[in-house]
Formats: structure tokens, sequence, C-alpha cells
């Protein structure tokens, strides 16, 4: 028994398999040797192809090192690890990284690579499996930097409402401006339905008149909502610093709903809702999960609006300086006491319902998603439910729309393309810039920014944008109506980017500030999981979505590099600085 035990002892011997962990250069360096396994390349393949699975999963890490151990031992293909770091970076994994990343230095001031490397290798980036730990205020710190400290030359006749110029005016200017009388375009535009607040069901019968003022009223006004409105130029919807921003954003979240009427139109259900300062917001309801992203089989015109998507949409408008987006908060809604008790709207009113589990649920009116298929229920203690508020913007009557088609719209169709997608892209942008009102003043950056925005939340629902008429074509557009934004994190949908890479153009102060964000002290992620901490709802966006934002920066940086290389820095920069 005793010899027997020993030739079984020396068999196993023979075929054992002897593993070491060994630490080389702060890596986790796995070794596996096969002493007698006659296919160790096999084997070396399952090993690393192990370690890159452990790494997706957040519990190793294939660094430099150990990309050279498993070349030179086990005769792997460095394409394993390269494919990683590129699904990491959101490149597809079976295409070799671009040549020369040290090159970019010399135009963004310091390395903007598409791939995430290991910390250790490179000290701008931290671990991105979790939130990065650091003190102060980064938010601060930006918003005290030069570039978001340029003065903004704004005249009387900037401002979009008369009380507002008015306000600003000179004893001279004031002269000429009569606030009890309506303007010729407020007369014109008279006609329009009153949309947004209690007295709704009576303009449906007789139309609103445009609105006089009183110097007195005008003088006094004390509401924040109606301070806000008076900062609106033809430049940004609100100033840097006005402390009104805030003031709203706490009534949105604070006060009591007063009154509940649907938004006419769209394809998903929106409320308006007017608050006890008469202040008016627009309600998007919670529909999925945050961690829930859209699937990669659906068109972007079949995607759910989120309202966090709308949350998010709002804070990146304003660390990128542009302040088109009118603010957003979310919220906690009883949508018995607060919505369905609050309205008189019997279209919203009859799709109430208790589902089988207990939940209060409504669905509303509208052309697509309303039904009990798309149904909208309370998710906590069968009444409360969570949505978005955005802060309305001047009623009709004061302050008419224009509606523009966007030059890059998409087709909306399963089957059909869009122009845009079936052309040449510079001949393609030639023609744009060459037809009103992109030929002139600064609608085509105004454009351009529109897309840095869209790319950045992967928002592919822009068929449309909005001016104020009384701006005439100079006049930067209203972003509104992000919803479907934010719907996916591991990819980036590079046409939305046609735009920029067709034409090769930026603005210079979007592209300087894009720079900043690219860094590690100003890193748009940090950024805006700080700008977000005090909604109400947070957290708004997953960690991946917020580490997605820092993927995209670069791509854009990348993409203009490639233009300023092609065709200089003159001709592809928007001079929009030269006042300083």
């Amino acid at each position: 028994m005793k010899l027997k035990a020993r030739l079984v002892t020396g068999v196993m011997l023979t075929t054992l398999v002897a593993c070491g962990l060994l630490v080389l250069n702060g890596n986790l360096r796995v070794a596996v040797e096969f002493t007698a396994d006659p296919a160790a390349g096999q084997g070396a393949g399952r090993a690393a192809q192990g370690a890159v699975t452990s790494r997706y999963g957040g519990k190793a890490v294939v660094g430099p090192g150990n990309k050279k151990l498993l070349n030179e031992e086990y005769g792997v293909n460095s394409n394993v690890s390269n494919g990683f770091s590129a699904m990491n970076s959101g490149q597809h994994p079976n295409k070799s990284p671009e040549k020369g990343p040290q090159e970019k230095n010399k135009i963004l001031g310091r390395q903007v690579s598409l791939t995430v490397e290991h910390k250790q290798h490179n000290n701008d980036q931290e671990n991105r499996t979790s939130q990065p730990k650091y003190t102060g205020s980064k938010l601060k710190n930006l918003y005290k930097h030069p570039l978001y400290r340029i003065p903004e030359r704004v005249s009387t006749s900037d401002y979009l409402l008369k009380p507002a110029r008015w306000l600003h005016a000179t004893a001279e200017e004031r002269k000429h401006i009569k606030l009890d009388e309506n303007s010729g375009e407020e007369q014109k535009h008279s006609h329009k339905k009153h949309h947004h607040s209690k007295s709704i069901k009576k303009s449906k019968e007789k139309d609103l008149p445009a609105p006089k003022y009183k110097s007195e009223e005008v003088l006094h006004e004390k509401k924040p909502w109606r301070l806000l409105q008076y900062g609106i130029t033809r430049y940004s919807l609100y100033a840097r610093n006005d402390p009104n921003v805030e003031e709203v954003l706490k009534a949105i979240r604070t006060q009591e709903v007063t009154y509940v009427e649907m938004k006419p139109g769209g394809t998903q259900l929106k409320l308006f809702m007017e608050f006890e300062d008469t202040s008016i917001g627009l309600f998007k309801p919670w529909r999925w999960p945050r961690d829930r992203e859209t699937p990669p089989d659906h068109f972007y015109f079949t995607d759910y609006e989120r309202h966090n998507a709308e949350i998010a949409a709002y804070h990146l408008d304003r660390i990128l300086d542009f302040r088109r987006c009118p603010p957003v908060s979310g919220r906690w809604f009883n949508v018995t006491s607060e919505i369905r008790y609050k309205s008189e709207d019997e279209k919203l009113l009859k799709t109430f319902f208790v589902s089988p589990i207990g939940n209060v649920c409504f669905f509303g009116d509208c052309s697509y998603y309303c039904n009990t298929e798309h149904m909208i229920c309370a998710i906590k203690d069968q009444h409360m439910l969570e949505g978005s508020v955005a802060a309305y913007l001047p009623r009709w009557q004061e302050a008419p729309r224009k509606t523009w088609k966007h030059p890059w719209k998409r087709s909306y169709s399963r089957v059909k393309k869009a122009e845009w997608e079936v052309t040449d892209g510079e001949a393609f942008c030639r023609q744009v810039r060459s037809s009103p009102p992109y030929d002139k003043g600064r609608r085509f950056g105004d454009v351009l920014d529109l897309t840095v925005y869209d790319f950045l939340m992967g928002n592919m629902d822009r068929h449309h944008y909005e001016t104020f008429k009384a701006f005439g074509n100079n006049s930067a557009p209203i972003h509104l109506d992000q919803g479907r934004a934010f719907g996916r994190t591991t990819h980036d949908e590079i046409s939305i980017l046609v735009p920029i890479y067709s034409c090769c153009s930026i603005r210079k102060s979007t592209w300087a500030r894009l720079q900043l964000l690219a860094r590690e002290d100003y890193r748009l992620s940090d950024l805006m999981r700080e700008s977000m901490r005090t909604d109400p709802i947070t957290p708004i966006l997953t960690e991946p979505h917020l580490l997605a934002l820092d993927r995209r920066v670069r791509i854009i940086l990348d993409t203009v590099e490639k233009c300023i290389k092609k065709k200089g820095v003159e001709k592809v920069l928007l001079e929009d600085l030269e006042h300083l």
C-alpha cells in the first residue's frame, strides 16, 4: 500500500499546476505554469482571458507589466489587453489604438488619450470604478477660473422682456420704453394661446391679451421666478451669478402645488404645475430605474424620456457655461394629493386607477406612450412618485418663440436616412453655411455648441430648436427637451459629432472650456457629481454615465485636434473671444 501511495504521489507531482502571484511594478502579475501540458500557449491564453475578465469585474488589473508578461512568457497577442482598454474607453476592441498620443500635448497642454490606463502609469487618472476622493470644491474653483469670469457685454436692447429693458435703461432711454403699451411684436402674437397657468381653461375660450406693466410693479417685483425671467438676454437664460436661480430651484422643491394640467402635444406625458408663488413648472415623471439603459436595438425615437436626464442636462449646460437650459430640479410628489386632487383636467383625471398591488397610477393623454401598457405608477408608499420640474419660460404673449428645424435632423424613420447621412459631409456643411440663418451672425456657432452638448449626453433626439422672436436671428437657441439623453454608458454616438468633424469648426471658448474639463483638477465627471449632489432625488446619474462624460470630452478634443492638424487653428476655431 505504501508503494502504491508513493506511485500515485509521483504521478500527481508530474502533472501538478504551479500557480504563483508575483508583484511587479505595482501591478498584479498572474503567472501560471503548466509542467505537463504540451499546449502551453492555450493554457496561457486562458490565463490571460481570466485576467481580463477579472479586471472587467473590478477584481484585478492588467497593466503594462502584465501585458509584457503575457506576451513574452506565454505568447499571447497584446490585442487581448488592448481590447480591454478599448472597451473601457468606448473604442471598438477590434480596432487598434491611434498612433502618437504624446503628440496631442502640443495643442491640449496635457495628454488626452482615448484609453483609460492604470493610475500608476497615468497620474491624471484615478480608480475609475468608484467615486474619486478629493478635498475642496472643484465646482467653486471652476467658476473662479478666468474662462468663467469673462465679462458679458449686455446692453439694454439685449434683454428679452420690456420690464427688464426698462430696469436696465438710463433715464433718457426709459422715455422711449412704454411699459403700459404693447409692442408691435406683442400685438402681432397676442392671438397665441396661453398654455401655462390656472387661466388655461379661460384662455381656450378667449385669447389672453399681451401684458401691460406699471413702473411701480416692475420696481418692486419680489418673486424670484419673475426676476429670473427679467435676466433673460439674447445670449443666455440667466447670468452666471444670478441668485434667483437657486431661489427658483428652492421654490420648485418645496412650495405647494396649487394646480396641475396636461401639456398638450408630444409623444409622452408632461404636466404643467403651478406653485403657490404663481410660478409654473414643467413636470416629467419617473419611468424607469437609473441603471436601466436604452436597449441597443431600440431606435432613438422610441426611447422613454427620463426625468433624471432633464436634471443632468441642466447641470451640464451650466458647467459648460452655455446657460441656455432652464433650471431643473427633482422632487417627490404625492400622486393623489399633489396631482390628482390639484387638477381639473378631465382627460387626465379619467386615467387614474389603482394597480393590483395597490399603487396609484395614471397615464394621461398623449400621442404615443399614454395607455395602460405605459402607465405611470407611484414607486414608494403606494402614493409617492419621483419626477423632474423645469422652470417655465415667459408666456407666449410676452415672449413669442420661433421653432427652427435642426440642419442635421435625423430621419425619424426605421428605413429612410436623412439628407446629411447620404451626402458628402463637407459638401453638406458648405450647403448649411451658405443658407440663412447660418450664413452670418452667431447661429452656426450655436449649433456647434448644441452638438457638443448633445454628444456629451448621447442625445440623438434633437430635431428642432427654439429661439426668441424678439431677437431675430441674432439669438442663442434655448436648450429644451433633453429627456432622451443619457441612455447608454458604453456607446458613444459619433454621428452626433457630424457637424463638428464635417465642418471642422468649433467655438474657441467652447474648445478652451472642454480642455479645462479634461484636466484632473476640473474633471467633468467630478464637477457633475458635485453639482447634482444637492438635488432632492440624488444620485441623478449612475457612475458609468459620469465616467462616459470624461471619455466623450476626450473624443471631442481628439476630433478637433485632427481638424486643426488638417486645416490649421485659424480655420477651425471660431473666434468669439476677440474682445478680451
